[in-house]
């Protein structure tokens, strides 16, 4: 436990209402509407539902990009579900709302922002973290909006929906717990 600080459900709370507050005014003042939320899976997952819930975003595309350690030795980080392939999008600007729970080196937030740019290069991306690790990637110069709840330096937060356990030994990254 000694990398790691549990966040109470009341934290995590104040978080998102933090994040929502600020968007809310983002919206309300460039008078957009968010189409997509997208959460990162698996992180991204329960803050984005709250997120959608507060602000009435109804359409989701969650994309998963996962730390991948294959049984050759290797690692890679990978988009492994790409929702993008599934939906035809005719709005010119779409907006996306990309969502993550923690943010530690941007890498997996950068692919799906490059996904996104990739299959609409007129996309409006907003971005908000409920985490980000102190001195990692800001995507200020790519998104139209970036938020975080907090940032962190040593202790990486271990959200209430987390098990230390499955954060310790990583059993989520192995190759056959992805691909079977």
């Amino acid at each position: 436990m000694e990398n790691y600080k549990s966040m109470t459900h009341e934290e995590f709370l104040s978080y998102i209402d933090k994040i929502c507050q600020k968007l809310k005014v983002y919206i309300n003042d460039n008078k957009i509407k968010v189409d997509y939320i997208c959460p990162i899976l698996r992180s991204g997952a329960v803050p984005a539902t709250y997120i959608s819930n507060r602000l009435n975003i109804i359409k989701f595309l969650p994309m998963q990009v996962k730390h991948i350690s294959y049984n050759d030795g290797t690692n890679n980080i990978e988009m492994i579900f790409n929702p993008l392939d599934s939906v035809e999008i005719k709005k010119e600007e779409p907006v996306f709302l990309i969502v993550e729970a923690l943010h530690s080196t941007g890498t997996s937030v950068k692919i799906c922002i490059d996904e996104i740019k990739n299959k609409y290069k007129n996309a409006k991306i907003l971005y908000v973290c409920l985490s980000k690790q102190y001195d990692s990637k800001s995507f200020g110069n790519i998104v139209e909006y970036e938020d975080t709840g907090f940032f962190y330096n040593e202790k990486t937060p271990l959200f209430p929906w987390e098990i230390l356990e499955n954060e310790l030994q990583h059993p989520d990254d192995l190759e056959e717990n992805i691909f079977f």
